[in-house]
């Protein structure tokens, strides 16, 4: 036990010294003074910063945060925060669990929201979040400004994940598209959904797997659990009757695993799996 926990004491060191190596460059800013933190946050600390909100971020599989202030002549003070993660999703993921869809977005990185004395924004891994107790029509556009700089330091540019543009756009609420890291729809063996919310008051989603056996497992064990006999090496299509999320037409393509939530009418819902399905095969 006791070099269990040598063990781990060292795992967490060399993560942390990792995480210094792999320094995050805030770049400098004409009018403003920059002040890098010397303190890099990785999974072993960063309860200390945001202890309510740490798990939320641990879900979607950080990997470390980086801060600097940027400080002008008036005493205005933008805070800058850089988190890290494994992934493009799971970046999105944690970005999209912050935003709603009536924030005013800007064009930066990924994607942006603009609010006041607050910009969000993801790129690639990164997830960028500036904020200031101060306030003004100069503040909003500084905010930009450093935004932008910072997305460009970090080399990621604008991509989204690919999934994302595979949702038809017609009646889909801006905005309202979501990546959910595991537990999807409240069951451990549904994992890595996409999803994305219409105006009729249905949501689509895709699961995708490493591969097509690992989504027939993912398929049975829900069929299972909702006592259904259906074979899904033998049927791609057909709705799962779930007590707790109601009835799901669903389709299954290869290594994806897609359906319908909340709607009501089957035949129209069908009709846009079917949509949805021949838009998946586009893309590929």
């Amino acid at each position: 036990m006791k070099n269990f926990f040598s063990f781990l004491a060292l795992l967490l060191v060399t993560l942390a010294a990792a995480a210094r190596d792999d320094k995050v460059s805030f770049p400098d800013i004409k009018g403003w003074d920059l002040e890098e933190y010397v303190d890099v946050y990785t999974p072993a600390n960063l309860w200390d910063l945001i202890n309510g909100a740490a798990e939320s971020y641990l879900a979607y599989d950080f990997i470390d945060l980086h801060l600097a202030d940027y400080l002008n002549e008036n005493g205005d003070i933008i805070h800058a925060e850089v988190y890290r993660h494994s992934s493009p999703e799971n970046t999105f993921g944690i970005y999209s669990s912050e935003r709603s869809p009536d924030y005013g977005f800007v064009d930066i990185g990924g994607q942006a929201y603009l609010d006041q004395g607050v910009l969000n924004a993801y790129s690639g891994k990164y997830y960028i979040k500036l904020y200031s107790t101060d306030v003004g029509p100069s503040l909003q556009v500084d905010l930009q400004v450093i935004a932008k700089a910072i997305v460009k330091g970090l080399g990621e540019g604008d991509t989204v994940p690919q999934l994302l543009e595979i949702f038809p756009e017609k009646e889909k609420i801006p905005n309202s598209e979501h990546y959910i890291a595991k537990n999807f729809l409240g069951f451990d063996f549904l994992h890595n959904a996409f999803t994305a919310d219409y105006q009729d008051g249905y949501r689509l989603f895709i699961i995708e797997g490493k591969d097509a056996g690992e989504i027939i497992k993912m398929v049975s064990s829900y069929l299972e659990f909702t006592k259904q006999d259906i074979d899904p090496d033998m049927e791609t299509s057909f709705i799962i009757r779930d007590k707790y999320n109601g009835d799901i037409p669903v389709y299954i393509s290869g290594e994806y695993f897609i359906g319908i939530q909340n709607g009501e009418d089957t035949a129209r819902m069908e009709k846009t799996l079917a949509g949805f399905v021949r838009r998946l095969g586009a893309m590929e």
